[in-house]
């Protein structure tokens, strides 16, 4: 039945309607967002053009597999720019027995319909968030509380991964599906229109679109007003000034072009954001054991960290694409960045966390913990993340001999 409905609805993609993070159930238009290869290096290394993947060991006459992938981005996107690179990788790297059928912008399942979709295999596999999903993934959550010490999305991703490891409790909430990647975001910095945030009182009575329980608490605690609703709604409600500015990160303000609509946008980390790409336990489990190597392959960081080496070097274009659009991006002043991540803005917020997962029957303060000496562990290792700028086209590891 999957199947059918896969081709029928393939008949009529180029009427949906796309949708980006923040989407509901249904494929929502955003606003004129333009091919990620427009606005970026991608004209570098096309898409199709996947990074050497010799070195497998794959049967050439085993059966082969059509997998469906789902992803609410829209298919201009980086989002899906990244998912279609990764699986055209697995596609080589199995001598073209895994093939691939794309279905982005919520043409088959929306937003927050993915993650469940994948699991009773209306499609096979998705990328999604946990922004979606508030209280469903609340481990997972940690990498999105501000002032945990991540710096980078390579870094959140190496964090998530190390979690997924040594956690039983993320494990546990993921154990539904077979996760191929688990990642961060890039941050989300704070973009307004007419107000320029220079000190803490600027932000009384501000009201800012942010995604998930976990960032909005940090806006709550700025002094602003948090909203939520759809990315795919932002573009309209800050143009009519309904509200005053968002907290969406750097690839979803690229993809719903949200640097028309606003006048600054201040550097200011917000929050990471956990998402993943989740593959259906029983396809896994269906492919002969040759091609479970490859995904296992993928799947043991290079993923992962690929997607977060392509999420960081959206700070740079997409914010090089701000100042074109004549949006002032700024760095806080230090009196300003000092106060934004002083213990008496995020300690409150850490604390209402371990309360968090108490509340969702676990021992929040040993995971709280665990958490961040991973962090902790990990950070030397991430210092130099911002050394010098890159692009997502710059990553050419080889999945069949990547260490991380």
């Amino acid at each position: 039945m999957k199947r059918i409905l896969a081709l029928t609805l393939a008949l009529v993609m180029c009427l949906a309607l796309f949708t980006g993070c923040g989407g509901g159930s249904q494929a929502e238009t955003a606003p004129a967002a333009e091919p990620a290869a427009d606005t970026s290096a991608a004209e570098e290394a096309p898409a199709a053009e996947a990074a050497a993947t010799g070195g497998f060991d794959v049967d050439p006459d085993g059966p082969s597999f059509d997998l469906i992938v789902v992803n609410h981005d829209a298919s201009t996107s980086m989002c899906e720019l990244y998912i279609e690179t990764l699986c055209n990788q697995i596609t080589e790297a199995t001598n073209g027995r895994i093939t691939f059928t794309f279905y982005p912008g919520g043409s088959l399942l929306g937003a927050t319909e993915t993650m469940d979709g994948v699991k009773d295999r209306s499609a096979d596999i998705c990328w999604s968030c946990t922004s979606f999903f508030g209280g469903r993934f609340p481990v997972s959550e940690f990498i999105n509380l501000c002032g945990n010490g991540i710096t980078s999305a390579r870094m959140g991703s190496d964090v998530y991964q190390r979690m997924y490891e040594e956690i039983p409790e993320v494990a546990a909430e993921l154990g539904d599906w077979y996760p191929i990647a688990l990642h961060s975001c890039s941050y989300g910095p704070i973009s307004t229109v007419g107000k320029k945030i220079e000190t803490a009182d600027d932000f009384k009575g501000l009201q800012i679109r942010t995604a998930g329980t976990v960032a909005s608490k940090y806006i709550e605690a700025l002094g602003a007003t948090p909203v939520n609703f759809p990315t795919s709604e932002v573009y309209e409600q800050v143009s009519k000034k309904v509200i005053d500015g968002f907290t969406n990160d750097w690839h979803n303000i690229d993809c719903f072009k949200l640097y028309e609509p606003i006048d600054f946008c201040l550097d200011l980390p917000v929050s990471f954001t956990s998402c993943f790409v989740m593959m259906n336990k029983d396809t896994y489990n269906e492919l002969p054991d040759d091609l479970k190597a490859v995904i296992d392959r993928f799947a043991a960081g290079y993923a992962g960290d690929m997607a977060g080496y392509w999420w960081d070097s959206c700070n740079y274009w997409v914010a090089d694409k701000m100042r074109d659009n004549g949006v002032e991006v700024y760095e806080p002043s230090p009196e300003l960045k000092e106060w934004a991540q002083s213990e008496e803005i995020v300690q409150p917020i850490h604390e209402w966390y371990i309360q968090y997962l108490n509340d969702a029957g676990l021992d929040g303060q040993a995971i709280y913990d665990k958490c961040v000496e991973i962090v902790d562990e990990i950070a030397p290792a991430h210092a130099g993340d911002w050394d010098a700028e890159f692009n997502y086209a710059d990553w050419d590891a080889d999945p069949a001999t990547y260490e991380g």
